[in-house]
């Protein structure tokens, strides 16, 4: 009895083949991720809109937490939408990490904190007209600070043109960017 078995060419055929389908399989599921980072973002910013507007609606200001006199770049994000949660829950479980600070491990951002969440700022005042506003802002795909927590400002013509650069999907997925989401008396409407 003579045993068959595969020649080195049907071998290699074979490899070829399954290297062919690895190449269009991995950026595919690459993508995949990066989008549902994106819906991940968009989910999160609605919910805490929606969170920012009801306590503005029952205190007549929008939240804001410096009990420690720290200026905002060393006050996180947990602390300035503490008072969400407490002592009404306006947001009970939401993860305030951004997805697109993960990877890079909290990085991405020119003053050398550490940062693992969305940014926010909430602007009322002389600076701004007596408008009172708010701003929530993700890195987005790029990864690289695009001034997104300028974009208010920019929409009222206080910061210069080129300074914003605002994340737009129809570029590519991974086009450069951040992601801003703001709320308030804002002339700056999200496109999301």
């Amino acid at each position: 009895m003579k045993r068959q078995g595969f020649t080195l060419i049907e071998l290699l055929i074979v490899v070829a083949i399954i290297g062919i389908l690895a190449a269009i399989a991995v950026p595919n599921f690459l993508n995949a991720q990066i989008r549902a980072k994106i819906a991940r973002v968009h989910a999160d910013m609605k919910s805490l809109s929606t969170a920012i507007e009801s306590y503005r609606i029952d205190n007549n200001k929008y939240p804001y937490f410096d009990e420690y006199n720290l200026g905002g770049s060393y006050n996180p994000i947990t602390y300035r939408l503490i008072s969400l949660t407490t002592p009404v829950a306006y947001v009970t479980t939401l993860s305030l990490e951004d997805p697109f600070l993960e990877v890079q491990g909290g990085e991405g951002y020119t003053d050398d904190l550490p940062r693992f969440s969305y940014n926010y700022r909430s602007y009322e005042g002389e600076k701004l007209g007596g408008w009172k506003v708010w701003c929530l802002n993700s890195l987005g795909p790029d990864r690289t600070k695009n001034q997104g927590l300028q974009v208010e400002n920019w929409a009222r013509g206080l910061v210069a043109d080129g300074v914003v650069i605002i994340y737009d999907g129809t570029n590519g997925l991974v086009t450069a960017g951040d992601m801003p989401h703001t709320g308030g008396e804002t002339k700056y409407q999200n496109n999301y």
